[in-house]
């Protein structure tokens, strides 16, 4: 009768250590496509903070209608960003004018704009703050 125990016991302890195994496999499965999903920015659940290339875009649909020219360039390469909080922005840099009379113009502006949730790149999930801007 022992050794019937015995290798009972064997048997229902390998067969435990493969559902252990097995779960721990599915639980790495799960956590590897629940990384792919939080990051992936598919839907606005998990899609975290604009980041500041999505910021400026959105600045610049924000400063288009108050420039009076319509050749405008904005300097994507040189802007300065800032987060006041975690939904607030603040982006510096310039754009250069060029009139019909061949007159060019460049203008500083500093944009404070505040996320409000939803997709980055929606303009209509942004207000503007304040905008300053000189020559």
């Amino acid at each position: 009768m022992t050794k019937n125990y015995a290798k009972a016991k064997e048997e229902k302890k390998k067969s435990a250590s493969k559902a252990g195994w097995l779960l721990a496999f599915f639980v790495v499965i799960f956590a590897v496509l629940l990384g792919k999903y939080a990051l992936s920015g598919s839907t606005g659940i998990f899609s975290g903070l604009p980041d500041s290339d999505a910021a400026y875009g959105i600045a610049r649909k924000f400063i288009r209608p108050t420039i009076l020219s319509t050749n405008v360039d904005f300097s994507d390469a040189e802007y300065k960003f800032a987060k006041k909080s975690d939904s607030v922005y603040v982006i510096k840099s310039f754009y250069t004018e060029k009139f019909d009379d061949g007159e060019v113009s460049k203008t500083h502006f500093t944009i404070t704009l505040k996320y409000n949730g939803g997709a980055g790149a929606n303009e209509s999930n942004w207000a503007m703050l304040n905008l300053d801007k000189d020559n």
